[in-house]
């Protein structure tokens, strides 16, 4: 059991809190079950919980910094490994607990089936948190590091580390990382130089302030500078309007899922989408459809209902963007695709596929053996990485279909030559769940990170506009079969980080491994 003065610095926020509530976080059995019930809380610093309130926001520094100060006591790699793993079961359990919507309510599964593959993709991914905290007490055990340095430097970049590799890993999740609350705070006029990572990397040294061993004034005046630095860094244009505002009408249909896909309900969804866009045809830009919004392959309508649609296009000079299903008879691959319909036409081929939803790993034997697999379009391909950038109104747009937009460094790789960029998602799988707004949240960051506004047009909502800082222009309510319709500015310049893009997290991550290594070549 440590004593007080191995937990407590004389001035330091640790100094006001009383010693065995210090114990019990750090080295009582029961802080197995506080770093689950630290993990649990986290998703209430995100989306929806931060739009209906920004203070909740800041709730993310209060559960990370008692994980990290268990983490920065812990005595034994097995104590750290199982801590941050029972905080990652915390943290997902909660965070993608939508998984199981997928899997019950659309994917047909058994609620016991959909519980066991729920649980272990939450098990699996809080293995990450786990090797974090292998990992923090590793180094402390093997090198000579300032208590400081440890807390202040190398836990946040090994988070950060890991939250790199949860990005690509077996595809990539990346999914709840620490940075995104912050765009409803200060904090978020990092991201135009920094990215989510450093955004991410700034929330975990922040966190780390409230439990490192310098006395509290210190701490505060760090906090204050970071802070102002970021109110400061949001008041910074980083791009510069082109030609004039762009009128945008989004149909959101709302088909229901559980009958989306069903041969009966093509013609209907077919006359749903028309009779929505009707009234828009003279007045606006723009009409977007959603992801898949008629689920039919295209080469099927094409000289039908689709040449009908582009007939109305050129008559009225207002362009049809829609995601759609695309067969290629060539490679005998069909892609989630989507098309612009009455200007350039072209299309742009889904890159980054959902596992197990858009293709499944090991298809032939898991359709076998499990009826879930098999759902509607769960076949697509990819689409090649370097596709050229589709002309919307003349101007070249960054397209992104479903969560593409949570891959932050495939989105800048155009971004100087485009104006604004569009995504067309499908959120109706996962139901009246956190997922939707989750979504949203990250697609807003985008938008933020590369100062370019965003078109956001999703089958069930959030169906929204959003600026080039990140902000709500306006958005529809979820569930209903609507159109929403507004303004966007089309831009050019680039932001710093659309610039050097994760470069100087990927330096940080060198030099924090480069000088561990300096310290075992001194010490031998």
């Amino acid at each position: 059991m440590a004593s007080s003065a191995e937990l407590k610095l004389s001035g330091s926020l640790l100094s006001y809190v009383p010693d065995n509530l210090l114990k019990l976080i750090i080295h009582n059995p029961l802080s197995y079950l506080l770093s689950l019930f630290f993990g649990a809380l986290l998703p209430l610093a995100f989306a929806p919980f931060n739009t209906w309130n920004s203070l909740f926001s800041y709730l993310i520094f209060f559960p990370l910094g008692l994980f990290l100060l268990q983490l920065s006591y812990s005595k034994t790699t097995r104590e750290g490994f199982y801590k941050g793993w029972l905080f990652g079961c915390g943290f997902f359990g909660v965070g993608v607990s939508w998984l199981y919507v997928a899997i019950h309510d659309f994917g047909a599964a058994h609620w016991t089936l959909a519980g066991i593959l729920t649980a272990l993709f939450i098990i699996f991914l809080a293995l990450h948190y786990a090797v974090l905290g292998w990992a923090v007490v590793k180094i402390k055990q093997h090198f000579s590091l300032h208590p400081l340095l440890l807390v202040l430097f190398y836990i946040p970049v090994i988070w950060v580390f890991m939250e790199w590799v949860r990005t690509w890993l077996l595809t990539g999740f990346p999914w709840l990382l620490a940075g995104y609350p912050m765009i409803q705070t200060p904090l978020s006029g990092y991201a135009p130089i920094v990215g989510i990572y450093g955004l991410s990397f700034i929330v975990l040294l922040l966190s780390a302030l409230l439990i490192a061993r310098i006395r509290l004034l210190y701490s505060i005046i760090l906090m204050t500078i970071i802070f102002s630095t970021g109110a400061y860094l949001k008041t910074i244009q980083w791009s510069s309007a082109v030609g004039k505002p762009l009128k945008i009408a989004m149909v959101q249909g709302n088909v229901n899922q559980a009958v989306k896909w069903d041969r009966i309900q093509l013609e209907k969804t077919k006359q749903l989408y028309v009779a929505l866009s009707k009234n828009q045809w003279q007045h606006q830009d723009v009409i977007v459809w959603p992801e898949n919004a008629i689920p039919e392959f295209y080469h099927r309508l094409e000289h039908g209902f689709y040449h009908q649609l582009t007939q109305q296009a050129r008559k009225t000079r207002t362009e049809l963007v829609t995601g759609l299903p695309v067969f290629d008879d060539k490679t005998q691959q069909y892609y989630n695709a989507l098309t612009n319909i009455g200007g350039q036409q072209g299309f742009y081929y889904k890159t980054h596929l959902v596992p197990f939803g858009e293709y499944v790993p090991l298809g032939s034997l898991l359709r076998s053996l499990l009826h879930f697999f098999n759902m509607p379009m769960s076949g697509f391909s990819s689409g090649n990485n370097n596709q050229v950038l589709i002309s919307i109104k003349g101007y070249p747009v960054v397209t992104s279909i479903c969560y593409e937009d949570v891959y932050a460094a495939d989105i800048i790789t155009h971004i100087p030559a485009s104006r604004f960029m569009i995504n067309l998602s499908n959120n109706g799988w996962y139901g009246d769940s956190f997922a939707p707004h989750q979504h949203f949240e990250m697609a807003r960051m985008r938008a933020l990170e590369t100062s370019r506004e965003l078109i956001r047009s999703t089958t069930s909502g959030i169906t929204a506009l959003v600026d080039e800082k990140g902000r709500v222009k306006v958005s529809g309510p979820q569930f209903k079969s609507i159109v929403v319709t507004g303004e966007i500015q089309p831009r050019q310049g680039v932001t710093p980080f659309v610039y050097w893009g994760n470069y100087p997290v990927l330096l940080l991550f060198f030099l924090a491994a480069l000088y561990l290594f300096w310290l075992k070549i001194r010490v031998r």
